[in-house]
């Protein structure tokens, strides 16, 4: 097998851009505190990855709209 059918046979994780809206603020339901938050919402930061997709406005607004409820707790 060529390298380059092996690499396209390798199993690759979805970003989190790349999730549908419910199961993108399923996901964000599913984190508990804003350490984690952070993370995720700064993910091509914290990975350096900068490739990864940037998030959309639905996605801004669902990340901090998780962020006011969570600091509001």
């Amino acid at each position: 097998m060529r390298r380059a059918e092996v690499e396209e046979k390798r199993w690759r994780a979805p970003d989190y851009s790349e999730l549908k809206e419910k199961d993108f603020n399923r996901m964000l339901e599913e984190i508990n505190d804003l350490v984690e938050l952070e993370s995720v919402a700064n993910r091509r930061k914290h990975l350096n990855a900068p490739q990864l997709t940037e998030w959309n406005a639905w996605q801004r607004a669902a990340i901090l709209r998780r962020k006011y409820k969570l600091s509001h707790e």
